[in-house]
């Protein structure tokens, strides 16, 4: 990636606060000196995500993730460096100057498609503006009868029944031909590029930042193989980690604090055509576990809202148990007479619509209900719960996993001790397979933070005359390498000025992240625990010293050097002496 220098993404973090950044994404509320909300990168119940204004440092003590702002929205949105960097700099005004080295490959690749596919996104929305060539287009969405402001929202274009238009027209911007292929809009035949899209309605596909990173194409010739196509995959777009409609929904999703899952583009857009605007849509693709986790991020409840046909049920069943392991309440339900949410609001109305929402089953109750043909036996009743089982031990709530044993007995007429029994079994057989998966994995490298190490950073992070004291004790002390030193170090060389700390390497910018985000401690024990570990720490040092002139030693003594060992003697009775005198801390 294009490098900033250090001053740089000093400024730009200095021009924003975390509160601001984080709070457009989590609910965060007081606690003290810090905010708790629950995190957006694993599934919680109780509030384990901190953030420090004074620090301007957030962590999460359940899943040990930490950082800044910059490392926030890195993680968050899944961005580069360089793109998190930007997005903050344009939020608070600043100005970037031109990276110290040049883009990286993939970096240079990104950021043309993304400008690709932001021309592309005007041009075809010019097209069907356009009197004389437009007007395919147009006559398809007066069937659709969608307001103009709604088609305005989504940026809806028209690609007409040409093989270049498109190419054509990206060459007059200068745009290069390679940008093109990559990005897919384009292929390469005999004759050189064409279009990919021909004859068709353009609907932009945007991230969570609003870029546009891909297109469907819906036909209007009524003959074409597929009735819609997108874009393929490139670098700025993975189709299982997009969800249409997300970036325009995320005012409505906040609100009601719930998401609307929809099938369709259409479906999503009579949505928001009937004031319905937490709605966001997997695009006719089937439902993947990254596109549930970015649902967590922003609700904790989903409504599925899928076609009343077979093949719309077996999408709902299959989301239903995506969503819950993502750790999200959950309820579904399937509109009347095979319909769709285009057609069900089109005929109904948007109050018809809302109504079946509210009154949407739970999903214990939807996937009995719609297992209905196998409940007439003891035998397809029981297969039934197992079924549910498989879901609901992916809930770690255990008061609404009891309320859904309840509910599984109730609804299946069965004993709900023999239910709770078996549901028991199920989980067990699971757990041991888990573990011996647990087993076979390797083990992870990284060691384990002391307490005493992330108490004792959080101490002089807190309070400046400890900060000091450690500063002093610690002088000309080598601290060696680790999380640990280099955090510590940072600090000892940065003043009373801590806003610029942010470190490179991962589990570093997590401690110094857990350090900020500590609780404050009582002074007398905060004093206290400075002097042990500043004791601790020369001493840990010395020993490392004395070990390593205890190896020369032994060196001297094979190649049979009297006077170095002589010297190296005496230099480790120093080194004991200064050990001694610090004691066994």
């Amino acid at each position: 990636m294009g490098k900033y220098s250090r001053e740089v993404v000093t400024q730009v973090l200095a021009a924003i606060d975390i509160v601001d950044i984080i709070g457009g994404a989590v609910e965060l509320k007081p606690s003290g000196h810090r905010l708790l909300g629950l995190c957006p990168f694993h599934n919680e119940k109780t509030p384990s995500f901190s953030v420090s204004r004074e620090r301007q440092q957030f962590y999460c003590f359940g899943c040990e993730k930490g950082g800044d702002a910059l490392a926030f929205v890195m993680d968050f949105e899944g961005l580069s460096f360089a793109e998190a960097l930007r997005k903050l700099a344009d939020r608070a005004g600043v100005q970037l100057p031109a990276p110290s080295e040049r883009e990286s490959r993939e970096d240079f690749a990104r950021r043309n498609i993304l400008e690709l596919y932001a021309f592309a996104a005007q041009y075809y929305g010019e097209l069907l503006k356009n009197p004389l060539k437009g007007g395919r287009g147009r006559t398809y969405l007066k069937t659709r009868t969608l307001k103009d402001a709604t088609t305005a929202k989504f940026g809806l274009g028209y690609a007409p029944d040409s093989y270049t238009t498109l190419v054509e027209a990206a060459r007059t911007k200068n745009i290069k031909d390679y940008v093109l292929e990559n990005s897919g809009l384009a292929k390469r035949g005999n004759k050189g590029l064409y279009d990919l899209f021909r004859e068709r309605l353009m609907i932009p596909i945007r991230d969570v930042m609003g870029n546009v990173v891909a297109f469907g194409g819906r036909d209007l010739t009524g003959t074409a193989p597929g009735k819609y196509i997108n874009s393929p995959e490139n670098p700025v777009y993975r189709k299982s980690r997009v969800l249409y409609g997300l970036f325009e929904a995320r005012d409505g999703l906040r609100q009601t604090k719930q998401a609307l899952l929809v099938e369709g583009y259409f479906d999503l857009m009579r949505c928001f055509d009937a004031g319905i605007t937490n709605v966001v849509a997997t695009c006719g693709t089937a439902l993947t576990t990254e596109q549930a986790a970015l649902i967590r991020r922003y609700v904790p409840e989903v409504v599925v809202v899928y076609d009343g046909d077979p093949a719309g049920i077996r999408a709902a069943l299959r989301g239903v148990a995506i969503l819950t392991a993502a750790g999200l309440t959950v309820r579904a339900l399937v509109l009347p007479d095979g319909k769709d949410p285009d057609d069900f609001i089109r005929d109904a109305g948007g109050d018809a619509f809302r109504a079946l929402v509210d009154g949407a089953l739970n999903f214990v109750t939807f996937y009995i209900r719609l297992n209905g043909d196998r409940l007439g036996t003891i035998e397809g009743r029981t297969t039934v719960a197992r079924e549910v089982f498989t879901i609901v031990q992916s809930i770690d709530d255990t008061m609404r996993v009891d309320e859904y044993l309840k509910l599984v007995a109730r609804e299946l007429q069965l004993d709900e001790w023999n239910v709770r029994r078996e549901f028991a079994a199920q989980l067990q057989q699971r757990d041991v397979e888990r573990s011996i998966e647990v087993r076979r994995a390797p083990s992870s490298e990284r060691k384990p933070i002391h307490p005493d190490d992330q108490a004792f950073l959080a101490a002089i992070l807190a309070v400046e005359p400890l900060r000091d004291r450690a500063r002093e004790g610690l002088k000309g002390v080598e601290l060696g390498e680790g999380p640990v030193a280099d955090v510590l170090g940072a600090i000892c060389k940065a003043g009373n000025d801590l806003s610029g700390l942010r470190f490179e390497d991962e589990a570093a910018q997590a401690l110094f992240a857990a350090a900020a985000n500590q609780p404050p401690m009582p002074s007398d024990k905060a004093e206290a625990l400075v002097e042990k570990r500043i004791c601790s720490l020369k001493r840990e040092v010395l020993m490392a010293k004395s070990a390593r002139v205890q190896e020369q030693i032994r060196e001297a003594e094979r190649s049979r050097d009297l006077e170095r060992i002589s010297q190296l003697l005496s230099t480790k009775v120093g080194i004991d002496r200064e050990i001694q005198k610090l004691g066994a801390a």
